[in-house]
This record gives structure tokens, sequence and C-alpha cells, in this order.
């Protein structure tokens, strides 16, 4: 058995779904006595009734819905980007990147001009002594392998042969602590060295009563040319120390 959800009229085919009368959608009825009505009936077919009008009063209104609500989202996306490209440009012109820029355009700042270099203008190398002529030179034993030579100073008369940067000196050992020596106690030596603007390098060779002894000079020329000042080193009792020479005038 099926009733109407609607109308409320009853039909025994059970093969029919919907109402002769209204068309309406038939509910199958449950078992009961003939002359009772179901009480599940009255409760549900308010509420089909009213999910039908809700239905048939919803769909009406769901038609325009969705395109207005899509023309507002629209509508508020283009009022959006233009709002944000014009705060772009307000700060792009009131940012100080822009201000410097403006300041630095009104007032350049000009660099130094560097004087130029005069292109004839040339540095001379330093002018090579002369250390040519007669030279009287102290040696002072300040170390030695033989205590009795500490502090034994040694006079010779020496004569420089300068040619360019080299030269070469000949002399002789003629006192010893001031003391002039006899003429058969004196002592050859011979000398050849460079300079260096005003470092002066020499070796030596002395001829002594019993053998030869070797050594080195190394001077510093003052600034007038007629004194240099510095080092000896011989194999001389292993002897080294201060060492003067003195042009002689």
């Amino acid at each position: 058995m099926k009733q109407c959800s609607k109308c409320g009229r009853s039909f025994g085919d059970d093969s029919l779904n919907f109402c002769l009368d209204d068309g309406s959608p038939l509910l199958t009825e449950p078992f009961s006595e003939p002359t009772l009505i179901s009480p599940t009936i009255p409760a549900y077919a308010p509420a089909a009734r009213s999910t039908i009008a809700s239905d048939s009063a919803q769909r009406p209104h769901s038609s325009y819905r969705l395109p207005l609500f899509a023309g507002i989202v629209l509508v508020a996306m283009l009022l959006g980007g233009t709002a944000v490209a014009f705060l772009y440009q307000i700060n792009k012109w009131d940012s100080p990147r822009n201000a410097n820029s403006v300041v630095y355009s009104a007032t350049p700042v000009s660099k130094p001009s560097r004087p130029l270099a005069s292109p004839t203008a040339e540095v001379k190398p330093a002018a090579t002594p002369n250390l040519s002529g007669e030279w009287s030179l102290v040696n002072t034993i300040e170390r030695t392998s033989y205590p009795a030579y500490t502090n034994l100073r040694l006079g010779y008369h020496i004569t420089i042969r300068q040619t360019g940067t080299e030269f070469a000196a000949d002399g002789q050992k003629f006192a010893e602590n001031g003391i002039p020596m006899d003429d058969s106690e004196r002592t050859p030596i011979h000398i050849n060295g460079s300079i260096d603007e005003n470092n002066a390098r020499a070796t030596f060779v002395e001829e002594g009563i019993r053998r030869k002894t070797t050594g080195k000079f190394e001077w510093r020329v003052s600034s007038d040319g007629n004194r240099l000042r510095g080092t000896f080193v011989s194999t001389a009792a292993k002897s080294s120390g201060s060492s003067v020479v003195t042009r002689e005038k």
C-alpha cells in the first residue's frame, strides 16, 4: 500500500511511484489496521512538504546568487589592484633614494683635480761618491781569539783609485795604538771593493811578516764623502771590530 505525500490518497498498486491526482511522490504505507492511521504518516508528510517547498523556494535565488557574488569579487580585485598601484607610485616618489638623487643632481660634487706631473721632470739617481785620494784607516779590535789584541788600534795609510762604482787601494800598516812602527815592521795591505750609493764593501789581503791574512770591510760613506765608518773582520787571531777611514787633506 502507498500513500500520496501531498493529498494523502492511498493506492493499492505498489508499482506506482507518483500520485495520479497531483503527481506528488508516493510513500510506502506501513502495515496497520485498516481503521487506524499510521502515526508516522502525519509527521513524515509535513517534513516532505517543507523540504519540497524549501527546495522550490531556494532554486530561483541560487540561479542569480553565484554570478552576483562573482561580480562583487571581480570589482573588489580591480579596486584593490588600483589602490596598490597608486600607493606604489606615491612611495616611489617619496623614497629617500629619489630625494637624494634630486639633491645630487642639483648640487653635484666635483672631485679635486690632482696636479699632473711634469713630463719633463726626471728623477736623477744619487751621485756616486768619489773615493779617490789619500786616506787614513784605523781598525779597532773589539773581538779576538787572542785576548792581548783586545782594544788594539791598527793604523794604515792607503791610496784609493776609483773607476765608476769600483775601487782599489794599496797601502801599509804604519801604527799601533797611535804609535808609529819601524819600517821593518810595516806590512803591505791591498783592498778591492765597490760602492752602491753611500754603501761601500771591500775585501783585503794583508801581507804579514809571518803569513798573509784576509778579511773584509763594510763602510757607510758620510754626506760630504770625506769619512767612511763601519766594521771589519780579519782572519788574524779571528779579530773583528770597528773601522774608520778619514780622507787626508
